[in-house]
């Protein structure tokens, strides 16, 4: 195989390689987004997946980049939607994410089992997988474990997976610069071809997206985003700017080209569409952007702990829904995942007065599950948050925590730490449950 055109268009075969529902036979190499499935995640898992297959070289199949969500959930998605069409398209792809590899598309408890006795009755062969932009399986897919030989990632270390032969994990802004470097080196012996203009534009939107444009305030890019974007701008073919997205009171109209002229538009463009959440139900807004870990106690209790993100500011939501409204779903998220404790990160732009620029901040909404936790572990847990340096926390709605709030298992706050995303806020309730005795 040789250049990402040939590999967007080998897409399609992926669904007769597995067999339709995973039975493949022979070696296989699966690259796994994590379960936000987010643009950097989804970019990330195709384009390692392509570097992996030009290394492996022309005797091996291709890797397969799965997509860790169902097919449906694209639609909760449209800047990944307009970004793959568009440069999957500019490759030849047939169908673009059609041809695309989801989660529901393959049965992975048969090809787990399948290939758990490598060269007996029940298979031959060998799977491996590579896990990027996370490194440990969401406890959903635990039984991919064993088979993790590789892991590309850009957080906080879970101490898992120790086994994979290859475990990158850097902290910088963007999973899909790591994914660029690795592809960057390949240049140096597979030639310049490696990298075209439509791929180029698919890895930068994504760091771009991740950093907030390489936005200092944003505390997420670091010098190696910032060299990875300069080389990849560097070979994408840069068109006129786009028209303007459609505003919120205007969603009927045309999704803009990106046929864009810089990275800041490109970057505009797209995170436009990524906020354009205000039509979405309260449930699409919660699964859209959702992570589910298991984390132990200090009496060895499983918790099991959800984080939506959400690009929707708080205050706009209490007003299309209500605060009732909004306990109510979230109450409903709870029991259909099975979560003890759930959190909510609303952020975005909003006028803090009337007549006011709008201002990024972030919310958080801290929601247990009343019948498998107590007052005093609810307390616990309020009382770490509360602590927590990289939150800095106030209530909300301008007191503390009330009786009220205690009865109903719900709690509003405002996050003064807007640089804190998802990536630092697990760990700081990762080592809040811990605690919890």
């Amino acid at each position: 195989m040789r250049g990402f055109g040939a590999f967007v268009r080998a897409l399609a075969g992926n669904a007769a390689r597995l067999g339709g529902r995973g039975a493949a036979d022979g070696p296989l190499t699966l690259v796994l987004g994590n379960e936000s499935a987010d643009l950097d995640s989804i970019v990330s898992s195709i384009v390692l997946a392509y570097a992996l297959t030009l290394a492996a070289g022309s005797g091996a199949g291709a890797a397969i980049p799965v997509i860790n969500a169902r097919r449906a959930d694209m639609a909760l998605r449209p800047e990944c939607d307009l970004l793959l069409q568009t440069t999957l398209a500019a490759e030849g792809g047939g169908s673009g994410v059609g041809d695309l590899t989801f989660l529901d598309d393959i049965d992975l408890a048969a090809m787990t089992q399948r290939y758990a006795a490598p060269g007996g009755a029940s298979g031959d062969g060998r799977l491996d997988v590579w896990l990027v932009d996370h490194n440990a399986p969401a406890s959903r897919l635990a039984a991919l474990e064993p088979f993790v030989r590789g892991i590309v990632d850009h957080h906080v270390d879970e101490g898992r997976c120790l086994h994979a032969t290859w475990r990158q994990i850097t902290p910088v802004g963007s999973c899909a610069t790591l994914v660029a470097a690795r592809l960057r080196e390949l240049t140096h012996t597979a030639g310049p071809g490696v990298v075209d203009a439509p791929l180029a534009k698919l890895l930068l939107a994504a760091i771009l997206v991740d950093t907030s444009n390489l936005n200092p305030a944003a505390q997420r890019a670091t010098g190696t985003d910032i060299e990875n974007v300069d080389w990849l701008a560097s070979l994408v073919d840069w068109r006129q700017p786009a028209a303007t997205v459609a505003s919120d009171a205007d969603a009927d109209a045309d999704i803009p080209s990106l046929d864009v002229g810089s990275t800041a538009e490109l970057y505009r463009v797209l995170d436009k569409l990524k906020g354009h959440v205000s039509h979405l139900s309260a449930e699409d807004l919660l699964r859209k952007d959702y992570k589910q870990w298991e984390v132990p106690d200090a009496a060895g209790r499983v918790w099991t702990v959800g984080i939506s993100s959400v690009s929707y500011r708080l205050r706009k939501w209490l007003k299309r829904d209500g605060r009732a409204g909004i306990e109510t779903a979230v109450g409903a998220w709870i029991a259909s995942q099975g979560l003890d404790l759930a959190l909510v990160m609303t952020h975005g732009k909003a006028k803090e007065a009337k007549g006011g620029d709008k201002v990024y901040g972030r919310d958080l909404t801290v929601a247990f599950a009343p019948g498998s936790t107590t007052p005093g572990q609810r307390e616990q847990i309020l009382q770490g948050l509360r602590g927590a340096e990289c939150l800095g926390l106030r209530s909300y709605f301008g007191s503390g925590a009330s009786a009220d709030d205690q009865a109903l298992g719900t709690c509003f706050f405002a996050q003064t730490r807007t640089e804190s995303s998802r990536k630092q806020v697990f760990p700081a309730v990762k080592a809040v449950v811990a605690a919890v005795s």
